[in-house]
């Protein structure tokens, strides 16, 4: 399932859509319940105004705590969102997850004072809110008693936002401290070696939270210790692939002639091309114009029975992503990551001229590494 799939889109805020994943449902609800039995074992009743709601509106204030911290998280991601935008970077997308949120941004700044600034965007706006909302928290007590809700949500609000602040300022990927870590590296190294050193940090820090929840079994901390670990390998090979292919054009690494195929082939006789040529997709052509694109995946989903009696026209994509000759090798790889394919034809002044693929673009690598 593609995340555009899984998500669903709230609005926009800066001209970003905000979107929100089916994760975060189940999340809002354990949120909403954790902050109900905490505020009722603290103060050892049904909170609320004068302490006479019912269970259930008890819950739905619960609730409402649990819109209003990840509607914090939104504003976190927002701080990054905002120095990007300020400073001419694309911000494709907020997407709110079971974890947090993440902004996806159209490139990371290789300018290791702007990553410095958006990096520390996110958890300043945590910290703030997080002060904020505990200092609210005192004149809502003063003004209801220590045991009404507005004070209980505040205060409850204002600490969650400061340990996000907290979390997210630890020096390991994917947190906000790992990008810091990495720009006050690149300032004294090359930016991949940079990456890598804060990639061993960050490894190094859930090397230890993994075996600090296995001691306590702890289950969220070994989740969290996962996490990490996996986003510091991530960042550190999405990097390395980044700058491998920094300089390399579409055309110095497509492949080209191009072997199309007509709209009238039946799926047996592509499976004996395939089989023959070795390639798991191809172009389809009619009067020299490109309609369509098929691949093995598109062959595999028609029983083997009816092969025979199936044209191509009848399964291909339809929906083409292109890219120019000219485009860096590094975009097709996005392209490729973003739309989940593996193949982009290449066009010049409106003529299919080659095909770049993904085995292309790790040929690619191969060689450059």
């Amino acid at each position: 399932m593609s995340p555009m799939n899984s998500s669903l889109e709230l609005g926009k805020i800066m001209d970003i859509p905000v979107r929100l994943h089916w994760t975060f449902l189940l999340v809002i609800l354990y949120v909403a319940w954790a902050f109900a039995s905490f505020s009722q074992t603290v103060y050892g009743k049904t909170y609320g105004f004068g302490g006479i709601e019912p269970a259930q509106l008890r819950l739905i204030y619960s609730l409402l705590f649990a819109v209003v911290l990840f509607a914090c998280v939104a504003l976190h991601e927002l701080g990054h969102s905002y120095i990007a935008h300020k400073n001419g970077i694309g911000i494709k997308s907020i997407t709110l997850y079971f974890f947090g949120g993440v902004a996806s941004m159209e490139e990371i700044p290789r300018n290791p004072r702007l990553e410095l600034q958006m990096a520390f965007a996110g958890p300043a706006v945590s910290g703030v809110l997080g002060l904020i909302s505990v200092y609210l928290a005192g004149p809502a007590a003063a003004f209801g008693g220590a045991g009404n809700a507005l004070a209980i949500m505040l205060w409850t609000l204002g600490i969650m936002n400061i340990i996000l602040m907290a979390f997210n300022l630890l020096p390991a990927f994917p947190m906000d401290g790992g990008r810091l870590l990495r720009a006050w590296f690149a300032t004294r190294m090359p930016y991949v070696k940079a990456t890598r050193q804060a990639a061993y940090i960050g490894k190094v820090f859930a090397t230890l939270m993994f075996l600090l929840g296995l001691s306590t079994l702890n289950f969220m901390l070994l989740f969290v210790a996962f996490f990490v670990y996996v986003g510091a390998s991530e960042e550190e090979k999405a990097t390395e692939i980044s700058v491998s292919l920094e300089g390399i054009l579409v055309r110095d690494i497509m492949s080209t002639p191009v072997r199309s195929i007509a709209l009238e082939m039946t799926l047996e006789e592509l499976k004996e091309l395939m089989f023959r040529e070795k390639h798991r997709g191809y172009p389809v052509m009619s009067d020299e114009a490109l309609v369509g694109i098929i691949t093995l995946t598109d062959l595999q989903r028609v029983a083997e029975a009816e092969r025979a009696v199936t044209r191509v026209d009848q399964v291909m994509a339809r929906k083409l992503y292109l890219i120019g000759p000219l485009e860096e090798a590094s975009t097709a790889m996005k392209m490729m990551n973003e739309m989940q394919i593996r193949r982009l034809p290449v066009i010049d002044e409106g003529r299919l001229v080659g095909i770049v693929s993904r085995e292309d673009l790790v040929r690619a690598i191969e060689l450059v590494q």
